[in-house]
């Protein structure tokens, strides 16, 4: 101990220099471990506030959260009719970006089960859970949105009754509550011109195919509602980018991008 004292004595900046750099290099530790522990919390905030015990989700796919998930709303009750399920829910999740007072909003879009989930098992600070089937939300504050604000989203206007905390997904969006249906309509809106274009393709393509030739009434089908003939439409690309340049061609991209030059 004398030994040690010593030594300290005769190098005190020495050992003023070392016991900073050791200070630095736990806070460091620390540090990285809180920043992953918290990255861990954020990622799985959703899944523990569900409180499921077991997912169903598309054969050979990652959903509901790292991918797209397609399943039939009939599963739901078939689910429930197995012995030993106490209660089978539907879950709709994905990520939406819009504009609010001229700023992106980004937020993950929650569909609840309504009726029998109304988000009363989220973390609310203020507000309630929603009382109806239609056009009422549940946002988290991370999103900015006042208690009683209305917000458009697609071809519906959606009123803000409840507020949460810390309720955000994996890639730290805020999350905005809904029920199923109208979770689904904000995902498959689509405007009116994309409408009318995708209704015209699809009258050409049933006058070019044998069953559009034989069956005239099939061409008056094609301007009806893509619920009736699911058949006609062909396979959706995730985005189209067009480049301008003179002379050039058409062609595809990768990973169904559609580009034209």
């Amino acid at each position: 101990m004398n030994l040690a004292v010593r030594d300290i004595r005769h190098s005190l900046g020495r050992f003023i220099l070392t016991t900073i750099g050791v200070g630095m290099l736990l806070m460091v530790v620390m540090g990285m471990g809180g920043i992953y522990r918290g990255l861990v919390d954020d990622a799985l905030v959703v899944t523990r506030s569900v409180g499921a015990d077991l997912w169903v989700v598309q054969r050979d796919t990652r959903g509901p959260f790292a991918e797209v998930s397609r399943l039939p709303r009939s599963l739901v009750d078939r689910v429930a009719a197995v012995p030993g399920v106490t209660d089978a829910r539907e879950f709709v999740f994905h990520t939406i970006q819009r504009e609010r007072g001229g700023k992106p909003l980004r937020m993950g879009v929650l569909g609840l089960g309504w009726p029998l989930d109304k988000g009363e098992g989220l973390p609310l600070v203020a507000g309630r859970a929603l009382g109806q089937a239609h056009f009422e939300m549940i946002a988290d504050e991370s999103l900015g949105l006042a208690l009683g604000e209305r917000l458009r989203l697609g071809k519906d206007t959606y009123t803000v009754v409840g507020i949460t905390r810390w309720l955000v997904a994996s890639g730290g969006d805020g999350i905005a509550c809904f029920t199923s249906r109208d979770a689904q309509a904000i995902q498959f809106d689509e405007p009116g011109e994309s409408v009318r274009l995708e209704r015209q393709a699809r009258r050409g393509r049933a006058g070019e195919a044998d069953i559009g030739r034989t069956q005239p009434g099939v061409l008056e089908r094609a301007s009806g509602l893509s619920g009736e003939i699911a058949a006609l439409p062909g396979p959706a690309v995730s985005a189209r980018d067009r480049a301008a340049r003179a002379g050039g061609r058409s062609g595809c991209g990768p990973a169904g991008h559609e580009r034209v030059e």
